[in-house]
């Protein structure tokens, strides 16, 4: 039989089991919250107040697209404010507002613009085509070719037809994959801290952004 004394002294010998969590080294406070949210992410951590069930994909999506930018490296001398196009619903349009309201990345001001048609995304600087646009891709992605302009989309084959960051759907949580061809064409360079917490990474690799 074993004691209450002895049942204690084993509990203590035998402390539970804790999960490790990614180590979120200190960074600029802009890139810091994003960057651990990814890590937690890529560990399979439940900690992920973005990702809940109840989190409606677009506001995933739109929180997502904000901090994309923050891990750009744009061309020298950009001036003026960076430009978000959305092509695609009111409402994804309203929700990104909301989040980059009265917000600058490495100073810049920052606008959220919906465009309808490809002719209207000159001085783009993000252009998220919804899948609602499917028909038009080719030719948003034709108006911005080799322009400095990030493209998101969540079309399944976006990063086929020449789009630089596609979402991914895994596990019931939002993703991305990263293509650099078509970002090197622009003129753009993303963090290397971005590329690691991506599921897969098409393109020469070599000359990221810190």
């Amino acid at each position: 039989m074993v004691s209450a004394m002895d049942s204690t002294i084993t509990k203590r010998q035998h402390p539970p089991l804790r999960r490790s969590r990614p180590n979120c080294r200190p960074r600029p406070a802009w890139k810091s919250g994003f960057l651990c949210l990814l890590l937690l992410m890529a560990g399979g951590s439940s900690l992920v107040p973005a990702q809940t069930p109840q989190a409606p994909a677009p506001d995933v999506q739109a929180v997502y697209l904000f901090d994309f930018a923050k891990f750009v490296r744009w061309p020298a001398g950009s001036e003026g404010p960076l430009r978000f196009c959305i092509a695609g619903p009111l409402a994804f349009a309203d929700a990104l507002r909301k989040i980059v309201s009265e917000g600058t990345i490495e100073g810049h001001p920052l606008e959220v613009t919906r465009v309808a048609q490809p002719s209207e995304t000159e001085g783009c600087s993000v252009l998220y085509i919804d899948d609602s646009e499917k028909d038009h891709l080719d030719a948003f992605l034709a108006a911005v070719d080799a322009k400095p302009a990030l493209t998101v989309s969540d079309l399944p084959d976006f990063m086929a037809h020449g789009g630089m960051i596609q979402f991914v759907p895994l596990a019931k949580r939002m993703r991305f994959s990263v293509n650099l061809d078509p970002v090197k064409r622009s003129g753009l360079s993303l963090s290397s801290e971005l590329l690691k917490v991506a599921v897969a990474v098409m393109g020469n690799t070599s000359g990221g952004a810190p």
